[in-house]
């Protein structure tokens, strides 16, 4: 279906329509939030749906609605803050991630602590804790998440929900540590700031160190399993699956006792494309870089010409470039490291291809996934994805480590 301007517009006189009903309305404040929220949903779906031609123009219409309408259901909800629409409004709210910043951010903070205050005993506030726990860009450098969480950890009276708090804080911290080392590890390194910051760094230093909230981190996720290990996960998924918690928090503390910066990189051992077997172990001494890639992922095959160059910048250094492929088809493999001219080894993760053993063992969800190790087997740094800043990232850590190295050789 083509998306023209007279479906925005007609999308436009609906809602108008709609809310001049419910202004009429015997129970006008909750009918004018669903028609408000009715409006950004519509638009939203016309938005996704949309044909290249009308993407800006919808994206503007879609933006306008969320900036103009949000803050009206706010101010309609907060009327009635421990009612049921009302939590459904906020959540609402909290869960619209289509604007990080401004006063959009504002309002959705402002949601958090109406929910925080008036409905962290609601029945069904878990899915909402899973949500806040992994999917929002500023997560633990904002107050009123940690303390919404908190008051549904202690107060909710559904263990289900609790456990889901818990796990959400466990998981923010373990957040928080992961950002804080590498702000510690390279915040002095002129690269950084313009090429590896997540976010702003100017106030990192009033979140303690990363240590902390690594303990922290761990004493909560140890809390799950120990004590949740029943429940489920209930984070929204688009295939409704619903995990144990206890599978979830055991994979973040494998990753926080095991994968995270400062750690020893677990040893893999097996085969490699080419049929001939080896270790990672076996690069100890020189800067490694780990990359898992698959010829099906365009990101992944992105990334090779920035490592196949800077593979050859490397020549005659202590360093080596190690691939973990995840092609199920090892023919697919093959082929691609030819016509890519990919002169390093890769391991083959097997049959089963991204679900195979060695992903499956450093919990990579995310191609590609690369890791910097260091001449010690010390994970140094860890990126997921292709963009722009990828090739200084990838570049300026490998060069840092290599200063590093000569600097103890001396």
């Amino acid at each position: 279906m083509k998306i023209t301007s007279e479906l925005v517009l007609a999308a436009s006189l609906a809602m108008t329509t709609n809310l001049a009903t419910a202004a009429s309305s015997p129970n006008s404040n909750d009918d004018q939030m669903r028609a408000l929220r009715k409006a950004v949903d519509d638009a939203s779906t016309i938005y996704q749906a949309a044909t290249n031609d009308a993407d800006h123009k919808l994206q503007r219409t879609y933006y306008h609605l969320i900036e103009t309408n949000l803050p009206q259901i706010f101010d309609l909800a907060q009327k009635k803050p421990a009612s049921e629409t009302a939590f459904e409004m906020f959540s609402w709210m909290v869960m619209k991630g289509a604007i990080e910043r401004g006063p959009i951010l504002t309002n959705r903070l402002q949601a958090v602590e109406q929910l925080a205050k008036y409905q962290a005993t609601n029945s069904k506030v878990g899915p909402l804790c899973g949500f806040i726990g992994h999917d929002w860009v500023w997560r633990w450098r904002e107050r009123p998440v940690v303390d919404f969480l908190q008051a549904v950890a202690k107060d909710n009276p559904d263990r289900a929900n609790r456990g889901q708090a818990i796990f959400s804080l466990g998981s923010l911290n373990y957040c928080k540590a992961v950002n804080l080392a590498e702000f510690e590890q390279w915040g002095k390194v002129p690269f950084y700031a313009a090429s590896i910051a997540r976010f702003d760094t100017t106030d990192l230093a009033q979140w303690g160190d990363s240590k902390s909230a690594a303990d922290e981190a761990k004493r909560q996720l140890e809390d799950v399993v120990a004590n949740y290990a029943d429940c489920r996960d209930l984070r929204p998924r688009g295939n409704n699956e619903q995990p144990l918690l206890k599978t979830e928090a055991e994979k973040e503390l494998f990753e926080l006792l095991h994968l995270s910066l400062g750690k020893v990189a677990p040893d893999i051992a097996a085969e490699g494309i080419d049929g001939k077997k080896f270790k990672l172990s076996d690069s100890r001494g020189k800067i490694t870089v780990l990359s898992f890639w698959a010829s099906w992922c365009g990101p992944c095959m992105r990334l090779v010409p920035v490592e196949r160059a800077l593979t050859e910048r490397m020549k005659g250094k202590p360093f080596t470039m190690i691939g973990v492929n995840g092609d199920g088809i090892l023919p697919d493999a093959r082929r691609a490291v030819e016509h890519e001219k990919m002169t390093w080894p890769s391991f083959w993760n097997g049959k089963d291809g991204s679900h195979g053993p060695i992903t499956s063992a450093w919990d990579v969800s995310d191609w590609p996934t690369v890791y910097v190790i260091d001449a010690g087997g010390i994970i140094r740094f860890k990126f997921e994805g292709y963009g722009d800043p990828t090739s200084n990232m990838l570049n300026g850590s490998v060069d840092e480590l290599m200063k590093e190295l000569k600097s103890r050789q001396k």
